[in-house]
């Protein structure tokens, strides 16, 4: 099975590291996981981690254990924290365990998960990208990176690719074939959540809490740039970014 992730995002400054850590541990415990891992490169068990990074202080983390990489970052310039969690093999565990721990939090604002080869090369600008895995990007468009001589060259324009991801003021503009839209959400983007529930026929929409829509597209994750597809991310990335996306007459 290809492999994928599952991206939470946060306000920024509220995900909790140690809190995020038990969260982890409690899934592993209740799926019988071997409680084995190592974070930033040392070799520790789930518990000790959690020990580990409070005396350090730490604010984030990386931690790999049971075919499942966590990383958990901040990005300022965007208001927002994350948490990636990267299935580096057959999942063990469903996305909706993973998420759910999260979800419910009020500082919540989104989630997705995406097939991790179609959401990179949907969004590798650079041709080294490409040349250092023999890949050719002739047939792509290019755009200046629009920084002055001599640092400027021409790079991959990804902005009309239909799985693109956009760092936005408190959220990321991206769509997933499985997502989780907090309260917060529909404020930042201007989305009408009625809206969500009723847009596409092959768009389920679901509660799993009193203040979060989880959606699923019907063909699941998304690996395709092109035909229906492609139709489908650009459609719903219409209606859950209104502000940042024109809609199709």
């Amino acid at each position: 099975m290809p492999r994928a992730h599952l991206t939470i995002v946060f306000k920024l400054d509220t995900f909790n590291v140690i809190l995020a850590l038990e969260h982890i541990q409690q899934v592993f415990v209740e799926r019988g996981l071997p409680l084995d891992g190592e974070v930033d490169g040392r070799s520790l068990k789930l518990p000790k981690v959690t020990e580990w990074l409070r005396k350090r202080g730490s604010t984030t983390f990386n931690l790999v254990g049971e075919a499942y990489e966590f990383d958990l970052g901040v990005v300022r310039n965007f208001n927002l924290d994350f948490l990636e969690i990267q299935s580096l093999a057959e999942p063990t565990v469903s996305w909706d365990a993973w998420a759910s721990p999260f979800i419910s939090d009020p500082n919540f604002i989104m989630a997705w998960v995406a097939d991790s080869e179609y959401e990179h090369w949907q969004n590798a600008y650079h041709p080294l990208q490409y040349t250092a895995v023999g890949k050719s990007y002739a047939h792509l468009p290019m755009r200046s990176n629009g920084l002055p001589y001599p640092l400027e060259e021409q790079i991959i324009d990804t902005s009309a690719n239909p799985g693109r991801r956009c760092l936005r003021n408190g959220y990321i503009e991206v769509v997933g074939g499985l997502m989780w839209l907090g309260e917060l959400f529909w404020a930042l983007t201007g989305a009408s959540k009625d809206r969500v529930d009723r847009a596409f026929p092959w768009l389920q929409t679901s509660h799993p809490t009193p203040s979060v829509v989880r959606i699923h597209a019907d063909e699941g994750y998304f690996r395709s740039a092109e035909g229906i597809s492609a139709r489908h991310q650009v459609d719903l990335r219409a209606v859950l970014f209104p502000s940042t996306v024109p809609v199709s007459p």
